[in-house]
């Protein structure tokens, strides 16, 4: 399996994210950490889908008839260690891909716009909403993103 080696360097490089190994679910797309069932009858567990420039971790719970979105937290990478650069909670929230990437996105996108008001820099939104879509993309589907 070609994501073996992805899955032992998130198991070495994060395990602080889920204190759990992971396994990769080709199903949903990305890696799962060993999930938990309550008292209630409910399961929780973390996904992660995984860039070179990004980990994006968000907790799931199933209940009886839906799946849920509990949270999640950005993560860059500095180059040796990841960097939590913003996190949401959520209550009640129904998960689906694409609510948990538009959520993601807009994590990243504050993160980024404090970033260019931190530096001085003039960047539109349109443009850092249309990179940070990009990059919360690549993550979705494993795709290593280079270049800006």
């Amino acid at each position: 399996m070609a994501n073996t080696s992805l899955a032992r360097l998130v198991n070495d490089a994060l395990p602080a994210v889920s204190g759990s190994s992971l396994t990769y679910n080709a199903d949903r797309n990305m890696f799962l950490t060993t999930g938990y069932t309550s008292a209630a009858g409910n399961t929780y567990f973390q996904g992660i889908h995984l860039s070179n420039r990004l980990a994006i971790v968000f907790d799931i719970g199933i209940g009886y008839a839906r799946t849920f979105l509990n949270g999640l937290q950005v993560y860059c990478f500095d180059g040796r260690e990841k960097k939590l650069i913003g996190s949401r909670s959520y209550a009640c929230v129904f998960y689906t891909d694409s609510r948990a990437q538009r959520e993601a996105a807009e994590v990243l996108l504050e993160y980024l716009m404090s970033q260019a008001k931190l530096v001085g820099a003039y960047v539109s939104d349109s443009e850092l909403e249309a990179f940070a879509q990009q990059q919360v993309l690549a993550a979705a589907t494993n795709r290593p993103q280079l270049t800006a």
